[in-house]
């Protein structure tokens, strides 16, 4: 089964995220809810726990199942992540060899949250457990390094229920529960700005909005044979999410942002609602495939699309047209600066080019990187299988992916 509402809300977030980053003033900008758009990110946590359950649960029992999730997953995540930071590179060496010729920067090359010493923390998905004091080079992939390691953890948490703790009852359940209290109270205990926790903190943040997903997907799978009327139940739904969203910032109230979206993932997993299929057009479910690249490219555009040209006009024309403000530091100092482009129309238009722009590059991204990253992988997985086990053996196995399917 494939749940294309919520794969299509999860594009909406994306774009959401991306729009939350802009740090362009316009009328949208200054919405409470535009404000406090990062916790989409908590959305994605507890969609990709609930989705992740579904898919890969039942085969985790296993070191053999255990290996090839892992390989699928590096396969999804690590080819586009790698190419983003490579044009982050590309265009910090451009910068480079400006400042060779005499052109002054205000971070210079290669120094900063851009510095030589940390391409090899974030090739191995580290950027999210404390190792840098701030955010690296593509700043939105702590997530995606958080997301990894959450993966991990919690395929080997169902081996050990399965191996080890087989005779205990509802042990991956006891497990799981226990992993995520214990990573709830590490982020209550020690996060400093509500549940908006990045390089420091970002795989506890994770792993308790991962593990929440787990235990709606069970929920979820306990009742799913039951065809709710969800039309009133979708509404009330998406209105709460967003008062929730509009109101509570980065506040003590944001540790509940995962409970909240598991609500919301719960409700839009049945499909069941006119809302849902408002979001069942081609558009949304594109949205949804591409969503990855859409949160990927999102700072690459954002710092060389917006700022940097905005930056160059400034200095040609003696116009002032930013000024600073700390909430759109999430892309860290680059972007801790805000565009002003006066009046009404203008910032929404911008925003709008904004927008196409990123669909546009994450389309391309897609097909050309995504697609190919993954069937890569696939087959690495495929050789790697091979190698060890008899025709016999995988012709049983690939009766068992068919089963899968």
């Amino acid at each position: 089964m494939h749940f294309r509402i919520l794969d299509s809300w999860r594009g909406v977030a994306a774009l959401l995220v991306a729009l939350f980053h802009l740090n362009v003033y316009s009328a949208l900008y200054s919405l409470n809810f535009m404000r406090n758009a990062y916790l989409f990110v908590d959305f994605f946590f507890v969609l990709s726990g609930f989705v992740i359950t579904h898919s890969y649960a039942h085969r985790l029992g296993t070191l053999e199942g255990l290996g090839a999730f892992a390989i699928k997953r590096l396969g999804r995540l690590w080819p586009l992540h790698v190419i983003v930071l490579l044009a982050f590179v590309i265009v910090e060496s451009g910068k480079a060899l400006l400042a060779a010729r005499g052109s002054s920067f205000f971070i210079p090359p290669f120094t900063g949250p851009n510095s030589l010493d940390t391409i090899g923390m974030n090739l191995a998905f580290a950027q999210s457990i404390g190792i840098a004091q701030n955010l690296t080079w593509n700043p939105p992939s702590w997530s995606i390094s958080a997301e990894f390691w959450a993966y991990l953890i919690f395929a080997v948490a169902l081996l050990i229920a399965a191996t080890w703790l087989g005779r205990v009852r509802f042990a991956a359940g006891i497990l799981i529960t226990a992993l995520l209290i214990g990573s709830a109270t590490i982020l209550i205990s020690f996060a400093q700005h509500g549940i908006d926790a990045t390089y420091d903190l970002g795989l506890v943040r994770c792993l308790y909005g991962f593990l929440v997903g787990y235990l709606t997907y069970r929920l979820w799978q306990t009742v799913s044979h039951v065809k709710p009327r969800g039309g009133l139940l979708e509404a009330v739904t998406l209105i709460a999410v967003f008062i929730f969203v509009s109101s509570v910032g980065r506040t003590g109230y944001s540790f509940f942002a995962p409970l909240v979206f598991a609500v919301f993932v719960f409700v839009f997993a049945f499909e069941s609602g006119p809302v849902s299929r408002l979001m069942s057009n081609r558009g949304n479910q594109w949205l949804g495939r591409i969503s990855y690249s859409i949160y990927m490219w999102q700072a690459f555009i954002i710092f060389n699309f917006v700022d940097r040209p905005v930056s160059i006009i400034e200095k040609m024309t003696g116009r002032v047209l930013t000024t600073t403000d700390t909430v759109s530091s999430a892309l860290g100092s680059e972007a801790a600066k805000l565009i002003v482009l006066g009046g009404h129309l203008l910032p929404i238009v911008a925003t709008l080019l904004y927008a196409g722009l990123l669909i546009a590059v994450a389309s391309v991204s897609y097909y050309l990187i995504e697609k190919p990253g993954q069937q890569l992988f696939a087959r690495l997985e495929h050789w790697r299988w091979r190698r060890f086990i008899s025709p016999a053996q995988d012709d049983r196995r690939s009766a068992g992916r068919i089963r899968w399917r």
